[in-house]
């Protein structure tokens, strides 16, 4: 069996935000999507030594970043992008809300200083709530419905096409070189994108997937860790607009990582199909099934 085959096994294996939380920013926004997570009671306040999570600089970092890249995208589409950098506040949570023109991201200390939080992780959630504003359909209440991407929406978002650019510009190669890579997520990488860069960025997403998704198990104190080889197996009727499950919300971020659509292919606040992959023209990529179900 050639290393081809194997990785494409390993492939076809693995394949298989946001409602209730308090706004602590203000009154004067019209509507809210909150909460990267369910509501939750942890709180990690500034100082306090834990383990894991990432420094001011780096959240800022990440935060610099993510408005230049996209700085002239939401200015095309008439709209401001603001980020309340939130470090001093001890939440762990992230949230997105939209007011008038203005797409805001709510991106909390307590959150990135959790034990689980990496700077690919973190930038996966800063992905994940500029999705709730970018990612297309399906929508909150439909596939046309409230202006806010569903939470599975804005996950599948935050890989298939902001991290992507987010990672784009670092030397990919040298930052995973000594990490620990999940085998499968390395074989559908490799499996899918013939182009060693690409290959890289979608490798590295998988380590912002893996960093959030030990974050859902620790904050639902969960017993089975979430893994790129265990697929949530069950399909619903009906799209989830809600959180996902945690294994399910891994799937997704594995989905947008391996989508052979290009960064640049526009999607559509009411064509799902647009800029994305879908059933049955992709066998990878797709959706999944675990909160998805196409119309």
């Amino acid at each position: 069996m050639t290393k081809t085959t194997i990785r494409r096994g390993l492939l076809a294996v693995a394949v298989m935000v946001t409602l209730g939380f308090t706004n602590k920013v203000g009154t004067d926004s019209h509507t809210l999507c909150a909460g990267f997570v369910p509501e939750n009671d942890m709180y990690i306040p500034e100082g306090l030594f834990t383990a894991g999570g990432i420094t001011e600089q780096q959240f800022n970092a990440v935060l610099d970043r993510l408005e230049r890249i996209y700085k002239d995208d939401v200015a095309k589409m008439g709209d401001n992008l603001k980020i309340n950098r939130l470090w001093k506040d001890g939440t762990v949570n992230a949230s997105a809300q939209r007011s008038g023109k203005t797409q805001v991201l709510n991106m909390y200390g307590g959150l990135a200083r959790h034990k689980a939080t990496t700077v690919e992780g973190f930038a996966l959630v800063a992905c994940h709530e500029f999705g709730h504003h970018n990612g297309g359909a399906p929508k909150m209440g439909g596939f046309g419905g409230a202006w806010a991407t569903n939470e599975g929406g804005a996950d599948y978002f935050a890989t298939l096409k902001c991290l992507r650019r987010f990672f784009a510009e670092d030397d990919n190669a040298a930052i995973i070189k000594d990490l620990d890579i999940d085998a499968i997520a390395m074989a559908g990488c490799e499996a899918q994108f013939p182009d060693v860069k690409d290959q890289l960025i979608c490798i590295r997403s998988s380590l912002g997937g893996q960093s959030v998704a030990n974050l859902f198990q620790d904050l639902r104190k969960e017993t089975t860790m979430p893994n790129f080889g265990t697929p949530d197996k069950k399909e619903v009727s009906r799209t989830n607009d809600q959180h996902p499950d945690t294994q399910c919300r891994l799937d997704t971020y594995f989905a947008g990582m391996v989508c052979v659509a290009q960064e640049p292919d526009s999607l559509s606040n009411t064509d799902y199909k647009a800029g994305s992959c879908y059933a049955p023209r992709d066998p990878y990529g797709n959706r999944p099934r675990c909160w998805f179900a196409p119309k």
